[in-house]
């Protein structure tokens, strides 16, 4: 048991520093991934490891592997795995890019942005709206505005902000999530939103809604993102790491 859990953590270790190396530009799309041997050598990891690593990468939509070829960053279109978004359980996994703050206040939840249902109006939240620009062309991918409670956030915006999520803040403050939703809805672009993404008011584009909730059935967290037409392909894919072929 001891060794399952030093394995989960080498495993995530390791596919953080390979994927802040990706969202940073150090390794920019096309870029040749150390393979399963490098990581197993570098980090002195077994093979199912090094393997789970690269698999989890690959099932963000971070690179591509092909047999013979090797794993390199990917470029296109992002592929974004909507359970692993979705599930509080698992390591954030966001989608790959640079982050620039537009702007970060602690507002009244009446004038928030994105509904939080159960916080009364004149309660105070904190509203963080970002913009993810692609690595290669700098071009707007995503519009992220997340409104959290102030009572389960009090020092946020004293957080790094280009660089933070909301999962990893709220796990090293011991806010537990017991469960957490995505809303998707059609709908058509208006300002100041249509100006981030740089594209016409009046576009369709898609918005993705998560909403976390803690134990006690409370929200914590209600994020909209707003995302470019074209940019991003979801897909939902379930894979069981322990399973062995038949």
């Amino acid at each position: 048991m001891y060794g399952h859990f030093v394995a989960m953590a080498q495993h995530q270790q390791i596919r953080a520093d390979l994927e802040a190396r990706i969202t940073s530009g150090e390794l920019p799309p096309g870029a040749k991934v150390p393979t399963e041997a490098e990581l197993q050598q570098s980090h002195g990891v077994s093979r199912s490891v090094a393997q789970r690593v690269l698999n989890d990468l690959a099932q963000a939509g971070l690179v591509v592997r092909r047999r013979r070829v090797g794993t390199h960053v990917s470029q296109g279109a992002l592929q974004v795995n909507v359970m692993r978004s979705v599930d509080p359980h698992v390591g954030a996994t966001e989608i790959p890019g640079t982050i620039k703050v537009v702007s970060a206040a602690v507002v009244p939840a009446g004038k928030a942005q994105v509904e939080l249902s159960d916080v009364e109006p004149d309660e105070p939240v904190v509203e963080v709206t970002r913009v993810r620009h692609d690595l290669a062309t700098d071009e707007p991918l995503v519009v992220e505005i997340a409104v959290i409670p102030f009572r389960l956030a009090p020092d946020l915006l004293d957080e790094d902000l280009a660089t933070a999520t909301i999962r990893r803040y709220f796990a090293e403050r011991g806010v537990s999530i017991a469960r957490s939703r995505m809303y998707f809805d059609p709908v058509l672009l208006e300002d100041p939103i249509a100006t981030l993404l740089e594209i016409e008011a009046g576009v369709p584009v898609l918005k993705r809604r998560r909403v976390m909730w803690q134990p006690d059935g409370r929200i914590a967290e209600s994020t909209a993102y707003y995302l470019r037409p074209g940019a991003i392909d979801f897909y939902i894919e379930y894979s069981d790491a322990d399973a062995r072929p038949i």
